[in-house]
């Protein structure tokens, strides 16, 4: 029966290939605003549909706005760390301009079936002198054990929660993405935030080779036809 679901998991995920547009490789977070505003408009990386973006300000906010923010789908393997980053040369604070941006979106797994057992956040960036901190904050709803997930600079870069023991079909995702520089000649900068999904499926190799080979055909055909 698991064999069974897991393959029928498969054949959904490569029918819907043909319904629902992949997301936008390096498209501003403007455009992803504007185009996948709603489940139905939603846009796909592997096995997951991604809509509903959305970009806030906290209380000051110097950061950049949606134009300047790049999106980037990464669909590793097409069930394994599914992910999403979000890229820009404007999350940069120097005192007296700090950065407080909300970056959001939801994520939900192709059949709309609970599958999604963990989640990762990783982030790039630098601090160039003492008085300087980065931290973001990635908040699940519904909320998960280690839910939120913390990274921050100079460590950790990276977060990662397992919540195999309660597995969920979707996510509203907020990544807060706060900044501060306080000392004269301090700067805060973060240029790529990553979220990452797995969904816990266990199929044998051959057969996985076999149906992810098939979707990575049809996102090929589409990638083609759309060129």
């Amino acid at each position: 029966m698991k064999f069974l679901k897991i393959v029928l998991m498969f054949g959904s995920l490569v029918s819907a290939a043909s319904a629902a547009p992949l997301c936008v490789n390096d498209g501003s977070l403007q455009s992803y605003i504007a185009t996948y505003n709603t489940q139905a408009n939603a846009c796909q990386i592997g096995d997951k549909l991604f809509w509903g973006f959305n970009l806030s300000s906290g209380p000051v906010d110097f950061g950049p706005d949606a134009t300047q923010i790049q999106v980037q789908p990464i669909p590793f393997d097409g069930i394994s760390n599914i992910g999403i980053s979000f890229n820009s040369e404007g999350w940069i604070a120097d005192p007296g301009f700090p950065v407080d941006s909300f970056v959001s979106y939801n994520v939900i797994t192709i059949d709309n079936q609970p599958h999604i057992d963990d989640a990762t956040l990783t982030i790039t960036g630098l601090l160039s002198a003492t008085g300087a901190t980065a931290t973001i904050t990635e908040t699940l709803t519904p909320s998960v054990a280690g839910s939120p997930l913390v990274a921050s600079l100079p460590t950790p870069v990276s977060d990662h929660i397992d919540f195999s023991s309660t597995l969920q079909t979707s996510f509203h995702v907020s990544n807060e993405i706060k900044l501060v520089a306080t000392l004269a000649g301090s700067t805060s900068h973060v240029s790529v935030v990553e979220n990452d999904f797995s969904e816990n499926l266990t199929v044998p190799e051959p057969l996985l080779t076999t149906l992810i080979g098939s979707g990575l055909l049809v996102f090929g055909f589409l990638r083609r036809k759309r060129a």
